[in-house]
């Protein structure tokens, strides 16, 4: 967590009653507060959820024809990866 940074406005957001009682739960057994414990939360998975609406923004305009894709050929020719043989069991970890 950045403790660094200066504290900004607070904000209010509504939550289901289980979710509030793993959070309260987290920081009776932290000794934190509930908001520390929000805070690196929200620190620590808003980058992938930033990412994630970055892909997903992409493959709308991808879709839309705002933008183009680029062959896999092209990409393979560009980074030298011409011929080469890929181990499937790779590709079968990626999916």
């Amino acid at each position: 967590m950045s403790s660094t940074a200066p504290l900004g406005r607070p904000i209010s957001v509504r939550l289901p009653e289980d979710l509030r009682r793993r959070i309260e739960a987290l920081a009776r057994a932290t000794r934190r507060s509930q908001g520390d414990v929000v805070r690196e939360v929200l620190e620590r998975d808003l980058a992938r959820l930033e990412w994630e609406q970055r892909i997903a923004a992409r493959a709308a305009d991808l879709r839309a024809g705002r933008v183009q894709a680029v062959p896999l050929d092209e990409v393979e020719r560009e980074l030298g990866l011409d011929g080469v043989v890929i181990d499937p069991r790779i590709v079968d970890d990626i999916e």
